[in-house]
Parts: C-alpha cells; structure tokens; sequence
C-alpha cells in the first residue's frame, strides 16, 4: 500500500509543478468559491491548463504539458485575503478489471496559492524541501507520514490543513517561483 502511494505521489509530482499530497481536502463547504473568469484556457510556453464548469461549486481541469495529459477536480478556497486551488486527481483510479488492482493507487489533494491578474494566474505550489526543513527543526506539527523514499503526505483533516495554509500563506519562503499562466 505504502509502494502505490508513493508511485502517486512521483506520477502527481511529474505532473504538476511540485506538490505535498494531502489525504484530506483543503476546502470546506463554508470556504468554496466560483468565479466564473478561471473558465478557459490558460498557457504558459509549456502547459495548458483548461477550466471548465464541473457539476457543483469546482472545476474540471484538463492540465496537459508535451509529455502527458491529466484530469482534475480543482477546488477554489478562500481563507483570508487569499486563494487557493485544490487539485484533486480523478483519473488515478484503478477497477477489478485494471490490470493496476495489485497495486491500486490512491488519490490525493494538493494546493497551491494563486493570484489573479487581468488576464492572468500565478499558482504558487509550496516548497517540499521548506517543509521538510520545518519538520526536521520541529517548527511545525502538522499530522504527516513519512513514505518510502521519504515523500510527505499530509494526514490532517481539513480545519487543521486549513489554518496550516493560512498561516504560512504569506511567507515566500514557503512557495516555489510561481508558474505564471495567462489567457
């Protein structure tokens, strides 16, 4: 089990610019958002990610890069002053006729903080090796269980996730060099 979260966990982080896998979601009911300007396509030289209207108060995401294609709910929370897409993977799934039952993989949530402009998006994904540094130091104590090949998953439920991202919602230091995508 512990061997197909971790293969999650690397095929999510090929795919997305980086991630810390949660178990639980970030959003909350009282704490979703909609706005009807992410609907669309947005670019950057090497990605494209495609919102649409999914059934209830998210997103469909189509993300796609020159190598691979993948399909996400996405999320919009607001907590504070600040956004933050909830990326939930809905194609890493397997059924009794998939040759991957042996080894099923779980799906997970990950963030990133974003900022809108114009026409544009910046998706501000937290820094893995940042958050190691913390647990190594004990500066935070955020539920966690260390894999195979030591990934991060997250394990708290969603308030705790929630103030957690809060918190560290302005300390740059907590983010990777954002991935700017525009209309």
């Amino acid at each position: 089990m512990k061997r197909s979260i971790a293969f999650l966990v690397l095929a999510l982080a090929a795919i997305l610019p980086s991630c810390i896998p949660s178990l639980h979601p970030l959003y909350s009911e009282d704490k979703l958002v909609f706005r009807e300007e992410i609907i669309g396509e947005w670019k950057n030289s090497e990605e494209t990610w495609s919102f649409s209207k999914g059934d209830g108060k998210y997103y469909e995401l189509v993300f796609s890069d020159k190598d691979e294609q993948s399909e996400f709910k996405a999320h919009l929370v607001r907590l504070g002053d600040h956004y933050f897409f909830d990326f939930y993977n809905t194609k890493n799934r397997c059924t009794d006729d998939d040759g991957m039952a042996i080894a099923p993989m779980l799906a997970t949530h990950s963030f990133a903080k974003v900022v809108f402009g114009q026409n544009d998006m910046k998706l501000y994904f937290f820094d893995i090796e940042w958050l190691e540094k913390l647990f190594e130091q004990r500066k935070i104590r955020i539920k966690h269980e260390v894999m195979e090949e030591d990934i991060i998953v997250l394990t708290a439920p969603t308030a705790e996730l929630q103030e957690f991202v809060r918190k560290y919602a302005e300390e740059e230091q907590a983010f990777l060099s954002p991935t700017h995508i525009t209309r």
